[in-house]
């Protein structure tokens, strides 16, 4: 085998575990849509954005339909006046995507 080959071989295979890298970040959780709602509720998300995220006086989040990392992005991140920040202490990535299954299937 040539010294070309194999950093062919190399650089293959090094692009192959990039891309399954990169494609593995973008993914949602796997939620639990019944934990997302106890989760959405403790958190007092009913409030503003009503029962089932139907709108109050916050928006309507029904039936959300950004990606889970915008998502999450926004419940990090206060872009609001009233909405506050929900850091990782406060909503793991794992009740996030609890709570975004529970507003994807707008029950």
């Amino acid at each position: 085998m040539t010294l070309f080959s194999r950093s062919n071989i190399i650089v293959s295979c090094g692009l192959f575990l990039f891309l399954f890298a990169l494609s593995a970040c973008g993914t949602t959780p796997a939620g639990n849509s019944e934990n997302g709602q106890k989760w959405y509720n403790m958190n007092n998300c009913n409030a503003c954005h009503g029962e089932k995220g139907s709108g109050g006086r916050g928006p309507n989040i029904a039936g959300i339909e950004m990606g889970f990392g915008s998502f999450v992005k926004k419940l990090r991140k206060k872009d609001a006046p009233i909405m506050p920040p929900f850091p990782e202490s406060k909503i793991s990535e794992q009740d996030a995507a609890d709570i975004y299954v529970f507003l994807k299937s707008g029950k």
